[in-house]
């Protein structure tokens, strides 16, 4: 080794590579805080590399992504394993790159001599963004399926280029083939490559600008502004100071980073031993009544457009997530002032307590507001039969008087689980005529003939006796049938 190390030296000068990457000292009094980035390269690291052993089994195609993911979770060695690791390291990668911006921000960090280094990292935080966006349409489920519309469609709301971006994402006028090969190349090809080549530029720039040290340590004596003449040679002097207390990169830091690095892959095979990866029913796109729910990360958004009017949702769409990452990649040149301590700014610590507590507030109300887990429906997917039911309660306007799943209206009685109550014959016979089993009470119309014809009164009958509420498929039904007797005819006169 020693012979192949010095052969390796004399042609690559590694030695003079070990002294700037391992033995520079760093500023002194560095917290744990300061392993975000590295745990943040870590998870990158184990999506990449579960990401290439789930693409060598996966099916880019509508026809065969869900059959694929099916066969890598139940026929695959660790396939459910790899694929939770993969599910949870993505939140988690959403976690650590969202705290060491805001590590970064409270440091005052990216302020002079990091402006360029905090515009990387906002590109970072960006592409990992869109990396979940376009990760979670792969498994062609319905949460695949529907949640993309409802994205795509709100990138279509973007002023002048939305319908050319719409078209653009979506390889046309629906989701289709051409819609999943596209997310599945820029999930798999352009993303990776995008972000490793900002990592690597990211990771040159902290060696050459070195680790920011505490705050305070750059604000005494400083003068007012970062882009005061005299800034930079006092911002030397200061760094400088820094380091005379502090410790060395190699085995210091390394040592820290690599205990935080660890404790996050842990928990992340924690949670896919435990949860493992959702899939739902395969994607239905005649399904117009379920109900899409985004990753945790876009609920705050998706909460939101719920709570405005109709009329300002492309306002908010597009208005919301613009400013807020206007704001970020401008920041380091509106806010030059060269207090970094994040308590000696209010305005800066207003900012970060009103946007962290509105998305906390609005991700709490999504998630008080979201239905049970498991699907109102059979659990299994629909036969053509039940899917035109379906598509004929929506028709129809039925949920403008009956609830499934906590939405519809109050009019009428509660659907979620009659499947569990009453048979589809005798849903068929009440759907047709209503007043043969409640008389004059009841306040539901005859859906009969000439309304609906038989076929397309058993297509209904056929779908509500899927609806299960939280029980599951194996869950046998208590029919509760009563049909009214039938009328006793007049004794004949003599």
């Amino acid at each position: 080794m020693g012979t192949l190390f010095g052969w390796l030296d004399r042609r690559l000068d590694l030695r003079s590579a070990r002294r700037a990457l391992l033995d520079r000292e760093v500023p002194d009094r560095l917290t744990w805080w300061h392993t975000m980035g590295s745990a943040t390269l870590t998870v990158f690291a184990v999506q990449a590399a579960t990401g290439i052993v789930l693409a060598t089994f996966y099916s880019p195609s509508p026809d065969h992504a869900y059959d694929s993911i099916q066969f890598i979770q139940h026929q695959v060695t660790s396939g459910g394993l790899l694929r939770g690791i993969h599910h949870w390291s993505a939140s988690a990668m959403v976690v650590l790159v969202v705290a060491h911006m805001i590590r970064v921000f409270s440091m005052g960090a990216y302020k002079y001599p990091r402006e360029a280094n905090w515009l990387l990292g906002a590109g970072l935080f960006v592409i990992v963004l869109g990396f979940s966006f376009t990760g979670y349409l792969l498994p062609w489920d319905q949460k695949a399926y529907w949640a993309t519309a409802v994205g795509t469609s709100i990138a279509g709301t973007t002023p002048i280029i939305g319908s050319f971006l719409l078209s653009t994402l979506r390889g046309g006028g629906e989701l289709g083939a051409a819609t999943l090969s596209r997310f599945y190349a820029l999930h798999v090809l352009l993303f990776p490559a995008l972000l490793g080549g900002i990592v690597l530029l990211h990771l040159v720039m902290v060696i050459r600008q070195g680790i920011a040290p505490r705050s305070s340590a750059l604000e005494a004596d400083a003068p007012k502004r970062t882009s005061d003449a005299s800034y930079p040679d006092y911002y030397d002097a200061a760094y400088a100071q820094t380091k005379r207390g502090g410790v060395r990169f190699y085995p210091d830091i390394i040592g820290k980073d690599v205990m935080a690095s660890a404790a996050v892959v842990i928990v992340v095979v924690l949670l896919a031993l435990t949860f493992g990866a959702p899939l739902e029913l395969p994607a239905d796109p005649t399904d117009m009544a379920y109900q899409p729910t985004p990753e945790w990360y876009f609920l705050p958004l998706f909460q939101l457009l719920k709570m405005v009017p109709g009329s300002m949702e492309s306002l908010v769409a597009f208005g919301v997530p613009s400013a807020l990452l206007l704001a970020i990649f401008a920041l380091p040149f509106y806010d030059r002032t060269s207090t970094r301590t994040l308590r000696h700014r209010p305005v800066a610590m207003a900012s970060l307590c009103v946007i962290l507590g509105g998305s906390a507030l609005l991700l709490g109300a999504s998630v008080r507001e979201a239905g049970p887990s498991v699907a109102p429906e059979a659990g299994r997917p629909l036969t053509s039969t039940e899917r035109a039911g379906r598509a004929l309660f929506a028709a129809q306007k039925c949920g403008d008087c009956h609830t499934i799943q906590g939405k519809g209206g109050d009019k009428g009685p509660d659907l979620s689980d009659v499947g569990l109550h009453h048979s589809s014959g005798w849903l068929h016979s009440y759907i047709e005529l209503p007043s043969r089993f409640r008389g004059d009470t009841t306040q539901m119309p005859s859906f009969g003939p000439p309304t609906l014809s038989h076929i397309e009164i058993e297509e209904l009958a056929q779908y509500l006796t899927t609806l299960r509420g939280g029980a599951g498929p194996g869950v046998a039904p208590e029919l509760h049938d009563t049909f009214p007797e039938p009328p006793i005819p007049p004794e004949p006169k003599e």
